[in-house]
């Protein structure tokens, strides 16, 4: 997937990083047990982050328990037990793998598209299975890819209207089952995440969309690679999308576990920050990978 909303470990204190480690852990032993082992491959930090916000929004109070698993089998480790947003997340994760192979068969070329074609029938099992629990979600992810698609082929000088119909996506997938005060921080907290995610992807792909003549934004709005002024002005927005974020986290109220509320706020404050730094300034990235991170 797309890995771009990640932790910083170093600013995590160690039982916040062990929590964390223990909730990607039981997420990618869900996804097994929701979509199949398959599935486990498409593991990402984004839903890693989904998990997280729709337990604060929630007020689900996680359960771990000590496991073995088929990348550690010697020495048990904590693992996040089984829980609804634990399981539907699960379910997300099937549901994105699978609409962004179909993504990249139209994107590719030839050899790539027939690589995504084995991935889409590698993963229509686990896909199939997400469907069937989540069947208006679904729909409603293939209806805003499919409008995201019209809108590219059109090639529009504009990074907004792509990236409002990406956030929309992420919105209806955070909101997802929730109503009131929730539903609407949820979509707030999906619309910029999602939009953040489009941009990245979109300057993180300038140069191989420029070599294959693919459609990408940002080439689309400046005629060319962005200058360093192009690129601070990105930068700029990037930082109000999440100071958008910022604020939309702020309406959540408290959770008895505070280590979740510590690894959002190190994400949005740190990881995000980080991955900026790195795609659009091509500085090092500062987060240390979770093992197993696919």
């Amino acid at each position: 997937m797309f890995g771009y909303v990640r932790i910083r470990k170093s600013e995590l204190k160690i039982r916040e990083y062990e929590y964390y480690r223990a909730a990607y852990c039981g997420l990618c032993r869900q996804m097994g047990k929701c979509t199949g082992q398959c599935s486990r491959l498409t593991l990402s930090y984004d839903v890693a982050f989904l998990v997280h916000v729709r337990m604060l929004l929630c007020g689900t109070v996680p359960v771990f328990k000590r496991r073995r698993c088929l990348v550690h089998p010697l020495k048990k480790r904590p693992m996040m037990e089984e829980n609804d947003q634990l399981s539907y997340c699960a379910d997300v994760s099937a549901l994105l793998a699978y609409e962004k192979c179909r993504d990249d068969m139209a994107d590719e070329g030839f050899w790539g598209s027939m690589k995504a074609r084995l991935r889409c029938l590698f993963l229509s099992n686990a896909y199939r299975r997400a469907r069937n629990r989540l069947p208006e979600l679904a729909e409603a992810l293939r209806g805003h890819l499919a409008a995201l698609l019209r809108l590219e082929r059109e090639r529009p000088a504009s990074v907004d209207a792509p990236a409002a119909i990406f956030g929309a996506l992420v919105a209806d997938m955070t909101a997802y089952g929730l109503s009131g005060p929730q539903e609407r921080v949820a979509r707030s907290i999906g619309d910029k995440v999602g939009r953040f995610i489009y941009i990245i992807d979109a300057i993180d792909d300038l140069e191989k969309d420029a070599k294959r003549g693919n459609f990408n934004p940002v080439l689309a709005l400046f005629g060319e690679k962005p200058t360093n002024e192009e690129r601070e002005s990105i930068r700029v927005a990037l930082i109000a999308c999440l100071s958008d974020l910022e604020a939309a986290l702020d309406l959540i109220e408290e959770h008895p576990r505070q280590e979740i509320k510590a690894v959002v706020e190190n994400i949005l404050y740190f990881g995000m920050p980080d991955t900026v730094r790195r795609v659009l300034c091509g500085k090092a990235d500062r987060e240390e990978d979770i093992p197993g991170e696919q």
